[in-house]
């Protein structure tokens, strides 16, 4: 019987964390939880708390409520005492005092003696009743049975043996039906010879092991001095130990629905081929329902994961289409944005000329008129034009270098004599010249600036011969 000494350290802390945590009381409770759930505090206590929270709460009213009572009984010895003093005084004070009580006190006090201590036992028993602890026949945890078991077999023979479903029967029955397996119930008495024999020669069989294992076989085991085990045998109608049953899904007449039967019995010990041989009879013979329902199921698995491996190509597919979609928008939104971008460079070049253009226009309606040569301090000037042209042209004192860059710049609408227009200096807007202006000898390139007169220049006053030279566009724009 599993108790805490055979419990390693581990295993009797968890368990105390697990009672000290659910207040549970209850050793086969408590370790049945803790063996379903693999010793896992935190599964086991989350466990009995959400499942089971009224059992619980009830199961402690009914802890309390009897020790409650069992303080309420008064103690034996005063009873007893009180009782007593009660009974002589109650007959002494019934009966007056007279000559023939006299002659019958003997015989009087003799009754009362005998009396008192016929109540004194009785009611000293009846306390030894009511003190004593109650006694219960509530039937303990199958999951704990199950762990006492396997740890009492693997104490006798060793860890290598068939492996036993950890459960209770019902438990083990619901999850052969569940996963479609036979299930293989072996039942044990001690009070049978072959017990021993059967164990140690059959159910470590490395053969039987292997069969099972191949098999898929649950197995399902217990010894009929436990309640649970002995239900079992009742319920199987076992009269012989070792007592074996298989068990699987069956069907009947009149009743489609498949339910758990019992389709070869076995009792008594045998050796482990004929066991093996005796088990793939009934298996052959029975099997046809579960393979049915296997293949049923495997026809259902097969065609849900169709559905989800079509469902999961669709959304791959459907994914592909948006994504190449999606780039479709992205591509399109590109090349608008693209388009867009030439347009409005092409609105700002355009802009760019009506504004140079305007500037040229507003440099030609402003432009101071040539002095005579008697009007002073007057500076004479001859370009050679980037078109070959020459042309003289004087200037006075205080004109500068750009005042000569303005000239050259309107030339053309000079030399043409055309209208001069009124018109606006263009806002936001910067002239560049797409020409120089330098001297030919020695080489001296005059940048238009309107802050140097030209009589402070050596090189050009009081005249000069100046050298107009284009400038590429893309040279100008570096």
């Amino acid at each position: 019987m599993v108790s805490l000494s055979t419990l390693d350290e581990e295993k009797r802390d968890v368990l105390t964390q697990y009672q000290s945590i659910t207040q549970t009381k209850d050793f086969d409770e408590a370790l049945g939880q803790l063996i379903e759930h693999d010793w896992n505090l935190e599964r086991a206590v989350q466990n009995i708390y959400e499942n089971n929270p009224t059992e619980k709460r009830e199961e402690l009213e009914e802890e309390v409520a009897s020790s409650t009572a069992a303080r309420s009984i008064p103690s034996s010895s005063s009873t007893a005492h009180t009782t007593i003093h009660n009974t002589f005084r109650t007959r002494a004070q019934a009966r007056p005092f007279s000559f023939l009580s006299i002659l019958l006190w003997p015989f009087g006090m003799a009754w009362n003696i005998t009396w008192s201590i016929i109540s004194l036992a009785s009611k000293h028993s009846l306390a030894r009743i009511i003190s004593r602890p109650t006694i219960t026949n509530k039937p303990r945890d199958p999951r704990v049975l199950a762990f006492e078991f396997i740890e009492l077999f693997e104490t006798k023979y060793g860890q290598v043996h068939v492996e036993f479903f950890k459960g209770g029967y019902s438990q083990a029955l619901e999850k052969a039906r569940k996963d479609l397996r036979f299930m293989l119930v072996i039942l044990q008495s001690d009070d049978h010879d072959n017990t021993d024999e059967f164990n140690k020669n059959t159910l470590t069989s490395t053969r039987f092991i292997e069969f099972i294992k191949q098999k898929n076989i649950l197995v399902w085991g217990g010894n009929v001095r436990e309640s649970e085990a002995h239900k079992v045998s009742y319920t199987l109608q076992a009269t012989t130990y070792p007592f074996l049953a298989l068990i699987t899904l069956q069907t009947s007449i009149g009743n489609a629905t498949p339910k758990m039967a019992v389709i070869e019995r076995m009792e008594g010990t045998s050796h482990p081929e004929e066991l093996i041989s005796q088990i793939e009879i009934a298996i052959d013979r029975h099997g046809a329902v579960v393979n049915r329902l296997k293949n049923e199921r495997s026809q259902r698995d097969m065609e849900r994961q169709l559905l989800k491996d079509q469902d999961a190509a669709y959304h791959q597919s459907l994914k592909a289409d948006q994504e190449k979609t999606r780039l479709a928008e992205e591509e399109k939104e590109v090349a608008a944005r693209a388009q867009e971008q030439i347009l409005y460079e092409k609105r700002q070049i355009e802009l760019l000329k009506e504004k140079r253009e305007q500037y040229i226009q507003y440099l030609y309606a402003n432009l101071p008129k040539e002095p005579e040569e008697n009007a002073g301090k007057v500076a004479k000037l001859s370009f050679r034009l980037a078109n070959g042209d020459r042309v003289i042209r004087k200037f006075n004192q205080n004109d500068t270098v750009d005042t000569l860059y303005r000239f050259v710049e309107i030339y053309p609408l000079l030399n043409e004599k055309t209208p001069a227009q009124s018109v606006e200096l263009p806002t936001d807007y910067v002239h560049k010249y797409k020409f120089t202006i330098h001297s030919p000898y020695p080489r001296m390139e005059y940048e238009p600036n309107q802050d140097i007169k030209l009589c402070d220049i050596k090189s050009l006053w009081p005249s000069a011969t100046l050298v107009v030279d284009a400038v590429d566009d893309e040279e100008e724009e570096d």
